[in-house]
C-alpha cells in the first residue's frame, strides 16, 4: 500500500537523521569555534555538501530494477519523487558509517578544492589575485589541513590531499584542459572518483567495487557532481572577495 510505503519511507528518513546528528553536531560545533569567517564558511558548505550527497544516495537513487537501466536512464529519475523500489544504495546506517562517509567525502572535497583554486580562470584572469593566492596558496591550504584534522581527528597532509585528486593534479600539470584535451581530462575525472567510491563501496555497504562498476560509477559521479553544484559556487564567491 502506497501510504504505508509513504509512512515506513518517513520512518526510515527519522532514523537516519538521528543517528546523523549524533555525528554531525559534534562536527558542527568545532567548525563553529572556527575564528576565520572564510575558513568557518567553507567547512559548513563541505560538510552540508558531503551531507547532501549521501541522503542523495541512500534515499533517492534508483532503486535495483531502475538500476539496471542505462545510467542516461537513471538521470532522469534520480531526483524524482515516486520511487517504486528503495534505492539500490537503501542501508540503516549506522554512526561509523556516516562518520566514514562525511569524513571522506568532506576530505575529497578539499582535494577537489585544493586544486579548483590552482585552475580558477579568475584567479587566471586576475594577475593582482593570482599573485596574492600563490604567495599565501601553501599557508592557506594548511590552515585548511591543520582544522580539518581538528574537526576529524585526523593527521592529513599534503599526500592525501594529492591521492584523492591525482587527477585534477596532473591535469594542472600537463594542462590537459588548457590546450583542450577533454577526452584526457574526462578519463583523469573518472580516476579520481573510481578511489572515492571504492573507498565508500567497501567500508560502508561491503561490496567488492572490481564486482560492481556500475555502483562505482554511480556513486562516484554523485559526489563529482554535488561537489560541481555546492562547492565550486562557494570557492568562485571566495575568489571574488
Amino acid at each position: 500500500m502506497r501510504i504505508l510505503d509513504r509512512i515506513l519511507g518517513k520512518m526510515e528518513e527519522r532514523a537516519y537523521i538521528y543517528v546523523l546528528r549524533q555525528v554531525a553536531n559534534p562536527l558542527i560545533k568545532k567548525i563553529n569555534s572556527i575564528k576565520e569567517k572564510e575558513v568557518r564558511g567553507f567547512f559548513k558548505v563541505v560538510l552540508d555538501a558531503a551531507e547532501r550527497s549521501l541522503w542523495g544516495v541512500v534515499f533517492m537513487a534508483p532503486g535495483e530494477l531502475e538500476f539496471k537501466t542505462p545510467l542516461i536512464e537513471q538521470e532522469k529519475t534520480f531526483w524524482g519523487k515516486g520511487m517504486k523500489d528503495k534505492s539500490v544504495f537503501y542501508k540503516q546506517l549506522t554512526k561509523e558509517d556516516i562518520d566514514f562517509w562525511l569524513r571522506k567525502v568532506s576530505l575529497v572535497f578539499i582535494s577537489y578544492s585544493y586544486y579548483f583554486y590552482d585552475n580558477a580562470p579568475e584567479v587566471e584572469s586576475n594577475q593582482d589575485l593570482g599573485n596574492l593566492i600563490n604567495k599565501s596558496y601553501k599557508l592557506y591550504w594548511q590552515r585548511i589541513f591543520d582544522y580539518y584534522n581538528q574537526i576529524f581527528d585526523e593527521n592529513i597532509n599534503q599526500k592525501e590531499i594529492n591521492y584523492y585528486a591525482s587527477g585534477l593534479k596532473e591535469d594542472i600539470e600537463k594542462g590537459y584542459t588548457k590546450s583542450g584535451n577533454m577526452e584526457k581530462v574526462f578519463k583523469l575525472t573518472v580516476r579520481d572518483y573510481k578511489i572515492i567510491a571504492s573507498e565508500l563501496l567497501q567500508n560502508i555497504w561491503r561490496e567488492d567495487f572490481y564486482l560492481n562498476e556500475k555502483k562505482e560509477s554511480f556513486l562516484g559521479t554523485r559526489i563529482w557532481q554535488v561537489y560541481q553544484q555546492i562547492v565550486q559556487p562557494f570557492l568562485v564567491k571566495l575568489l571574488k572577495m
